[in-house]
């Protein structure tokens, strides 16, 4: 009778083996999460004059994100553009010259807890000089920060790659509001090209407050895809703008204000976040894009609506 149990609980230990072995080799197969990418982007973020002080005010530096912190942490990557230098200088732009930025460095962890990828190449990098710029490249350096862009245009400031999930992306910046460096950026994008499965431009570029990109704009924007970007992000115009599609890769001429101290109107108290979602197949790269409504606050914090 024990012998007979005996070889039952044998046969039993046996099947719980097999089927064990068998849910191990023939179960479903796990997802590679290391392709895939999503990334959101931005438009202009000021952290000076009325955001300084409403930020002061509530006495904390994480102040202008609070409405918008949930949003930021479902991407992998976050971006936009740094709307003034990061230095030690005494802000003006409360005083006499409301047109001159600079960035106090209290704001470096909440930035940094936040954002993965800044743009410098705006017309306020330079607002405290090229000493302002410097300190503005060696605080984000210090806090982990990444950057790329340069308000000159010039070579070896434009580019930045990251590599996040085994997929390797390229950002370069476009200062469109003087008037030399444009074949540098060209250039810059062909140079990159072949090191990167996805190459972004974050162009700073066009009239304040017109809904609508000049020819000039959108011919500079296609020269871009030309030369090997697969998309096109702008900024500077304070308000949204169209997008459109060239070659199969999209542009979006304005992404409009994320956080900005422009109240007088709606269209500076709105602006665009765009999700790009990257997958790697068997085919390359597939892109895919969700737009996000931002509305902007008279505390300058913006608030994700969906379109």
């Amino acid at each position: 009778m024990l012998k007979g149990i005996g070889i039952i609980v044998l046969i039993v230990v046996a099947f719980i083996i097999l089927t064990s072995a068998s849910f191990i080799v023939d179960g479903p197969k796990v997802e590679n999460e290391n392709d895939k990418v999503s990334i959101l982007v931005f438009g202009d973020m000021m952290l000076d004059r009325s955001v300084y002080l409403a930020t002061k005010k509530a006495g904390d530096f994480n102040f202008p994100f609070l409405n918008i912190d949930d949003f930021l942490k479902t991407a992998d990557l976050r971006i936009a553009n740094l709307e003034g230098p990061i230095t030690s200088f005494k802000s003006v732009a409360n005083g006499a010259n409301r047109m001159r930025f600079t960035i106090s460095s209290q704001f470096l962890p909440a930035l940094k807890s936040r954002f993965d990828v800044l743009s410098l190449a705006n017309n306020h990098m330079l607002d405290f000089g090229e000493s302002g710029y410097s300190q503005t490249k060696d605080n984000l350096a210090s806090a982990g920060i990444n950057y790329f862009g340069d308000y000159e245009n010039r070579q070896g400031n434009l580019s930045t790659i990251i590599e996040k999930n085994g997929i390797k992306i390229g950002f370069v910046g476009y200062h469109g509001l003087i008037d030399r460096g444009f074949e540098n950026v060209l250039d810059e994008i062909k140079s990159i090209r072949p090191q990167v499965d996805f190459l972004i431009i974050m162009p700073h570029w066009g009239a304040e407050y017109k809904i609508s990109p000049a020819e000039e704009t959108r011919q500079k924007a296609k020269q871009f895809i030309d030369a090997g970007a697969d998309l096109v992000l702008g900024g500077h115009p304070h308000a949204v703008q169209n997008s459109e599609e060239y070659k199969g890769k999209m542009i979006f001429y304005s992404l409009g204000n994320f956080i900005f101290d422009q109240y007088f109107s709606q269209q500076t108290m709105e602006g665009l976040g765009v999700e790009v979602l990257l997958e790697k197949s068997d085919n390359g790269i597939e892109v895919g894009y969700k737009q996000y409504k931002i509305i902007i606050n008279k505390d300058s914090q913006p608030e994700i609506k969906n379109l």
